[in-house]
């Protein structure tokens, strides 16, 4: 089988962008119909076939990638021993949207050409029914990780999210192209980006690795006839607390207390996750690390009413730059204590 140089058959250079390809092949397609094509239908076909052959190979990354690498040998591997056929060709849309899907009824509506039916046979036979190709294809699913702060998960939180998404483009109705050109918009795309803000609601008691799903509110159809939205779903991340230390549903945290605290006893105030300022009341002869236990001032537990615990441990604080007078008495004093 004699080599061909796709990039010679489609006239670009070997470093042209998609953009680059996708118009030439327009043009090209364009040129060989039987409407403008200086010639029979036959020699039409064949040339329409060899352009869609290296179309198939330059506009898809992979296969251009091992063409540049191998040169013709990629028609081995892309397309076997027997070289291309329309069963090969993914991009019949793009053929479909330059000439709509009347194109092979002109083209090969003969049954005298070989390999080709009447009314729609080249989507019948190698692509399925076109009742297959045009049903609704769902969007895809979107997901995302939102940190929020322990507050947030103790308080419940209402955040504002922005969500990249993509969506059928307006000027060209998702075909890539306006009059026969690239479309402008969308540069052959066929889809523009956008982003769009959901106002998200956090619960109060969610943890690291909750789920929050969104029904809908994923990427919209990308197909031309349409589909629902994917889903959205949001996977919370709670950001460690410079006081708080989460276990489950209850809560630790460290205070100091003086050393009179500790011997004598007294009260000392610690602030709760929301803002509440409590007394602990501490024994005389407290050690330090002794643990207190608040009860239900820690996490809300998630869809129910009852909260954990909060635990406050304290850490006796021994004086500092004392004086020798200082020194004197606390020797009398705990001597033979």
């Amino acid at each position: 089988m004699p080599e061909k140089d796709y990039y010679e058959i489609l006239g670009v250079s070997r470093d042209a962008a998609e953009k680059e390809i996708k118009r030439a092949y327009r043009k090209l397609a364009k040129q060989y119909h039987p409407d403008t094509y200086k010639g029979d239908k036959k020699e039409a076909e064949e040339k329409f076939k060899e352009i869609s052959e290296a179309y198939e190979v330059l506009v898809d990354k992979e296969k251009r990638a091992k063409y540049d690498q191998i040169g013709h040998k990629v028609v081995d591997e892309a397309f076997g021993p027997e070289g291309f056929d329309w069963t090969h060709f993914t991009h019949y849309r793009d053929v479909e949207d330059i000439f709509g899907s009347a194109i092979f009824d002109s083209f090969f509506g003969s049954v005298a050409s070989p390999g080709f039916a009447s009314r729609g046979g080249i989507f019948d036979v190698l692509f399925g029914t076109r009742e297959g190709i045009e049903k609704p294809v769902r969007g895809a699913d979107v997901r995302l990780s939102l940190d929020i702060t322990l507050e947030d998960a103790a308080m419940g939180a209402e955040k504002m999210i922005e969500v990249p998404m993509s969506r059928i483009c307006k000027a060209c109705g998702g075909t890539e192209k306006a009059a026969y050109d690239l479309c402008g918009v969308c540069g052959g795309t066929g889809t523009v980006s956008k982003r769009t803000k959901i106002l998200l609601t956090i619960k109060k008691g969610v943890y690291t690795g909750y789920e929050i799903k969104i029904l809908r509110g994923g990427r919209p159809s990308e197909s031309r006839i349409g589909g629902e939205p994917g889903d959205l779903h949001v996977v919370l991340n709670v950001l460690p607390h410079p006081i708080f230390e989460r276990r489950g549903d209850d809560l630790y945290m460290s205070t100091p207390i003086s050393f009179l605290q500790a011997a004598l006893g007294g009260e000392v105030v610690v602030t709760t996750i929301e803002g509440k300022h409590v007394k602990v009341k501490v024994p005389a002869e407290t050690q330090t690390n002794t643990q207190f236990r608040l009860h239900a001032l820690g996490m809300p537990r998630l869809d129910g009413g009852s909260r954990g615990e909060l635990y406050v441990q304290v850490a006796v604080q021994t004086p500092g730059n004392l004086t020798v007078r200082q020194k004197e008495l606390l020797r009398e004093a705990l001597v033979g204590a």
